[in-house]
């Protein structure tokens, strides 16, 4: 498959406008769901900065390419292992979900900041390349061999991600939870090379399935509301 600066601008047009309409069908509930109608809109800049670095790469200058890697970065390595848990922990009902959601959010943010915060400081730690049509970044950090963890930094990473998403109460965030899951699975069989940069351009496409999700919501909404209102003013025997 190829990609390019056609494909990422092309996604971002289509992403951020859609991603306004959501928020805007979302401050219709109760529930703050814009948090959800942004996912797509924040996809749409995220692809928008990839634009920038394939249009870099593209004339040559890959030193140049590093600022719009960064802000690529922003999202993947900051904005999405919170966003996911605090959209899915504002909407959520049940006590012990919202406990085990609070703690990805708190944890994602934390381990979010710390990460991103070495990349602003050490921008010449990046790296970026195309590679077989797609877009490889790697942040080289030196002292990296010397961090003993557990468990991988993918792994952690999408514990921290998925767990909100799979332990919601609403059918629907779960859904989107398994297409970001078999998204990413299937991203790291087959674009091993260059996870990040696909990765983020598929969920930037599954992210559409949020804007269904509300205006389902809305819908659903609007009928138990007409519902209540034929209850009060039941019609004369």
């Amino acid at each position: 498959m190829c990609f390019s600066a056609t494909v990422s601008y092309s996604a971002a047009a289509v992403l951020v406008p859609t991603g306004l309409y959501a928020v805007k069908q979302a401050r219709q509930l109760q529930a703050p769901y814009w948090m959800w109608g942004l996912v797509p809109l924040f996809f749409g800049l995220q692809q928008a900065c990839e634009g920038r670095v394939w249009q870099m790469l593209d004339a040559g200058d890959a030193h140049a390419a590093v600022p719009y890697a960064i802000g690529f970065h922003l999202f993947s390595h900051w904005l999405w292992l919170w966003w996911f848990g605090l959209g899915s922990y504002v909407v959520e009902p049940g006590k012990i979900r919202r406990r085990i959601m609070g703690g990805c959010t708190l944890f994602g943010a934390f381990a979010g900041t710390v990460v991103f915060a070495v990349m602003l400081s050490h921008p010449e730690w990046m790296t970026v390349a195309v590679r077989e049509h797609s877009i490889a970044y790697k942040f080289s950090v030196p002292y990296r061999d010397s961090i003993h963890l557990p468990i991988t930094p993918a792994a952690l990473y999408a514990l921290t991600t998925l767990v909100p998403l799979f332990g919601s109460s609403n059918k629907r965030i779960i859904i989107f939870g398994g297409l970001v899951a078999l998204s990413s699975l299937l991203t790291s069989e087959i674009y091993a090379y260059a996870y990040i940069s696909v990765w983020c351009l598929f969920a930037a496409g599954l992210s559409l399935y949020l804007v269904y999700m509300i205006k389902h919501l809305v819908v659903q909404a609007d009928s138990t509301a007409l519902a209540n209102r034929q209850g009060d003013h039941p019609a004369s025997q």
